[in-house]
């Protein structure tokens, strides 16, 4: 028999498959106790498991729900059918401010109600839009760095864009430069280069002439495809030379 099973190797491993499977039957039916607790343990695992990911379906859908409800009331409060393109402006503005001021807020409440869903940094985002309608712009860049914190990738990206734009608007050009930098770093990002490109102007503004001719080469270097706005390579470029 064990000459057989040396000049047959397949049919011994089956062999001793059968004589593990009969010792695991045995072992089982000698300690039930055991086996059917850890049973129940994987079953209540992927119970609960199942139960998480349908709350978190359904906590996601209801925010869904809560942030196109408050859109929908914002473009209604100021005039504007649900699927207009552009918001018209109140003739008071009085009522327009008032009005972006309250859903300013909605937005914010949504925002706070729905945490951790994907609907979260949106509405945020919008919230921070109407704050800087709202010439506040301190409260709209604390709404969007709250909103990156939990975004996906290249909505993160964007709203750094927005941060960025911001702080261009209040002169404050390292801050800007740090913003599209961030959104440069995003490679979910579709204008990633771009948005270096503005980091590297902003540097130049800033005064900072190593870190934009560092940026500049940088996207040379990894998308030399990337045409940046003439005027400013031509910039780049002579700051580059001065550094030589």
């Amino acid at each position: 028999m064990a000459q057989r099973r040396h000049d047959n190797p397949t049919a011994a491993t089956l062999e001793e498959i059968e004589h593990l499977g009969d010792r695991v039957v045995g072992w089982v039916g000698r300690n039930p106790r055991p086996v059917l607790a850890a049973l129940a343990a994987i079953l209540l695992v992927a119970g609960t498991w199942g139960g998480v990911a349908q709350y978190r379906r359904s906590r996601a859908a209801q925010a869904t729900t809560a942030l196109e409800d408050t859109r929908s009331a914002y473009l209604a409060a100021m005039g504007a059918a649900p699927t207009a393109g552009e918001v018209p402006e109140p003739a008071n503005p009085e009522t327009a401010r008032r009005i972006r001021a309250e859903f300013a807020r909605r937005f914010g409440g949504v925002a706070a109600d729905h945490g951790g869903t994907p609907a979260a940094p949106l509405a945020l985002l919008e919230a921070g839009r109407l704050q800087l309608e709202l010439g506040e712009r301190e409260a709209a860049l604390a709404a969007w760095r709250q909103a990156a914190v939990t975004a996906e990738p290249a909505l993160r990206a964007f709203l750094w864009v927005r941060i960025a734009q911001a702080e261009e608007d209040a002169g404050r050009w390292a801050e800007a430069a740090e913003g599209h930098a961030r959104a440069g770093d995003t490679a979910a990002y579709p204008l990633r280069y771009a948005a270096l490109g503005d980091a590297a102007r902003c540097w130049a503004e800033a005064g900072e002439r190593e870190k934009a001719v560092a940026l500049y080469k940088r996207i040379r270097a990894e998308s030399p495809q990337t045409r940046l706005p003439e005027h400013l390579a031509a910039r780049l470029r002579e700051l580059e030379a001065s550094l030589q």
